[in-house]
């Protein structure tokens, strides 16, 4: 009995130092992300007039967005099939149709997990979904109807375009990772990647009008821990 207990006391010793000795996932990548041009690009304003609900919300065109030389919806992640296994969460991704604009134009998910669209306007919605032209869903939405918990059915590294053929301006992304390491730009360009373990990573920015650009960035320990990142894009 007192040899099966030490040697329970000796594994539980050795299982605490290698837990002591395995580095913490505290690292991060901050950044921004910039459009290289003295002059932002031009928004036209948004036809609008097909529907008298939606013209009564003018807005600009929102296929490039850049406000003091930084870029709005740009997803920023660790590139797929090199951060580890994770489980896809429970709770939808959400886009909302709000003043006939999908909010937010760029969205990122989980393989695995849905995607829930909501409808906050007074006027009639579809939700119509594709990757890469193959149709996913094609679903009507009344105005402030119940959220659509549509499954997305796509694998890391697709990009489902969603549109409201009713509205044709209406244009959304929702990009598919393998885990949770990613995240999308506002209107003042920044993003931050945290909860990464030391090593080096390949970080992706990837805009819907831009593309796709890559860099390596190597997370440390300690003050080398947290890290920054710079994209930039030029007209």
């Amino acid at each position: 009995m007192r040899l099966a207990l030490t040697s329970a006391l000796a594994l539980l010793a050795v299982s605490s130092l290698a837990h002591a000795d395995t580095p913490k996932a505290v690292g991060a990548i901050k950044g921004f992300v910039s459009y290289e041009s003295s002059e932002p690009p031009p928004r036209p304003e948004q036809r609008r007039d097909a529907d008298p609900y939606c013209a009564k919300v003018p807005a600009l065109d929102d296929e490039l967005i850049v406000t003091k030389g930084k870029i709005k919806d740009v997803l920023v992640r660790i590139k797929n099939g090199t951060a580890g296994t994770h489980t896809a969460p429970s709770t939808p991704a959400l886009l909302d149709q709000k003043g006939c604009t999908y909010t937010p134009r760029v969205v990122g998910v989980m393989a695995g997990q849905r995607l829930a669209v909501r409808n906050s306007d007074g006027t009639f919605h579809n939700v119509n979904g594709s990757i890469a032209g193959k149709p996913l869903w094609n679903k009507p939405h009344a105005p402030k109807g119940a959220d659509l918990a549509l499954a997305t059915s796509a694998t890391p590294g697709d990009v489902i375009d969603v549109v409201c053929n009713v509205h044709p301006w209406m244009h959304a992304y929702a990009v598919v990772q393998d885990h949770p390491y990613f995240t999308v730009t506002g209107e003042d360009g920044v993003f931050e990647l945290s909860g990464l373990a030391p090593g080096t990573y390949t970080v992706e920015a990837w805009h819907p009008t831009l593309g796709l650009k890559s860099l390596t960035v190597k997370v440390g320990t300690g003050k080398k821990a947290v890290v920054t990142a710079r994209f930039s894009y030029k007209p």
